[in-house]
């Protein structure tokens, strides 16, 4: 799709300037459209979402953000590049010249803001910013650099200064791109406003694992799947941008009530105790294809790691409801025993579906339990499952975004079609 803009741009016959300036003309025109792309990846646009799945599009836009970021930090330097074999001397003169003139001077803030917000959304971690302050100076930067950087394409770009079209292209994306951050920022709340739900409780069900309640505060239409997940904003304004995305953990039969399996890893999972019954919750969503929904398979595999049990506890819990007849495996990793959650429940289940067999696995041994010691490897997934199960069988699998990869990579290794593989990574960023 990105490559689209250029292809429009080599039908205009203009004069051909040599391979490296036709590659960088290529490249320039092809990354700012990926640029623009990036705005209905991140925008939780269900029409896209349905089909392509959150975290794909998430996952898309992180790697694709990095090598976009990257171009664009080299951009002066490719522009130039050829001063420094024809003419070295006045090369540095020439980027600096180059980047300070004015009708590029746009391009250059929003080269500047780029780069900037590239690394932080890359090293967010290390740099401990808040989930909130990234997201809202994220938000902000987005807009800055599509204005910015259309307005730098429509001055210096010569392909609209002999068809105009091609710089209405630049800015009908543009617009396109900015109304979709609002729709966000702004539309989204709005919807969320009209649709409030109050805490029921907040308790603690495991060494690091809480459990979230929340229900319906009126009457208005609400539905969801198994496995889809929520952003949750407990600070009773929904245009306050401090909303998290947290797995549903519930079956839809129990409804008007949904609940979330949490486990204390930052800031605000760490304050769930200060959370109060009846206090005002607001919700967007639900997201996400982690479901059930329109898939068919002789057996349903179902592997969690540590907090990744909230969405398979959520399918488990509907494959119950159902009273599901096909065989059923849940593999759940920890590293401690007293990390593992609902055990009773599951428990339970087992002895109620027809064929359903629970594995734990635990880094740390554990003599009072029947476990696997170690992690979710290639041998344990083959001592599981036979060869007709691999092939035959859905694999759903949850966790963080380590245990995530291995396991799916352990799947492959194993035999698993692509294709039966369906993952849920516990991050955003």
């Amino acid at each position: 799709m990105v490559l689209i803009p250029y292809i429009w741009s080599t039908t205009q016959d203009l004069e051909y300037r040599g391979i490296y300036a036709t590659l960088l003309t290529a490249l320039n025109i092809s990354m700012f459209a990926a640029l623009l792309a990036q705005y209905p990846l991140s925008g939780r646009i269900d029409v896209l979402t349905r089909y392509t799945g959150v975290d794909n599009g998430m996952l898309l836009h992180r790697k694709a953000g990095e090598i976009i970021g990257l171009f664009f930090l080299l951009h002066p330097v490719l522009i130039v590049a050829p001063r420094y074999f024809i003419a070295p001397q006045k090369a540095l003169g020439d980027m600096w010249s180059s980047i300070t003139t004015g009708e590029v001077s746009t391009g250059v803030f929003a080269w500047a803001i780029m780069t900037v917000f590239v690394l932080m959304s890359m090293y967010r971690d290390k740099l401990k910013i808040s989930y909130e302050s990234w997201r809202i100076s994220h938000g902000v930067a987005l807009v800055a650099v599509a204005i910015l950087g259309t307005d730098h394409a429509v001055s210096v770009g010569r392909h609209g200064r002999y068809n105009p079209y091609f710089d209405a292209m630049w800015i009908i994306l543009c617009t396109i791109s900015v109304g979709i951050v609002a729709y966000t920022y702004f539309y989204r709340p709005i919807v969320q406003k009209r649709r409030p739900f109050k805490l029921v409780e907040a308790k603690k069900v495991g060494a690091s694992d809480w459990s979230l309640t929340i229900e319906k505060d009126g009457d208005f239409p609400f539905s969801f799947d198994a496995g889809q997940f929520l952003w949750i904003n407990t600070s009773g304004n929904p245009f306050n941008r401090s909303e998290h995305p947290f797995s549903i953990a519930s079956s839809p039969t129990s409804l008007p009530q949904i609940s979330f399996i949490i486990r204390e890893l930052g800031d605000f999972t760490s304050n769930l105790g200060q959370l109060r019954p009846g206090q005002r919750v607001y919700v967007d969503g639900p997201h996400g294809v982690f479901t059930l929904n329109g898939r068919s398979a002789s057996g349903i595999a179902l592997i969690a790691g540590g907090a990744g049990i909230g969405p398979i506890l959520g399918i488990l819990r509907q494959l119950d409801d159902l009273g599901e007849s096909r065989p059923v495996r849940l593999i759940y990793g920890n590293r401690r025993y007293d990390q593992m959650v609902f055990q009773d429940e599951i428990g339970h289940i087992e002895k109620k579906l027809l064929d359903f067999r629970q594995t734990l696995v635990l880094e740390q041994p554990d003599d009072t339990v029947e476990a696997k010691t170690g992690y979710i490897s290639a041998e344990l997934l083959a001592e599981q499952f036979t060869p007709a199960q691999r092939e035959g069988w859905i694999f759903y699998v949850c966790g963080p975004p380590v245990m995530v990869d291995a396991v799916a990579d352990n799947l492959r290794k194993i035999g698993v079609p692509e294709s039966q593989i369906l993952f849920e990574q516990l991050s955003f960023g």
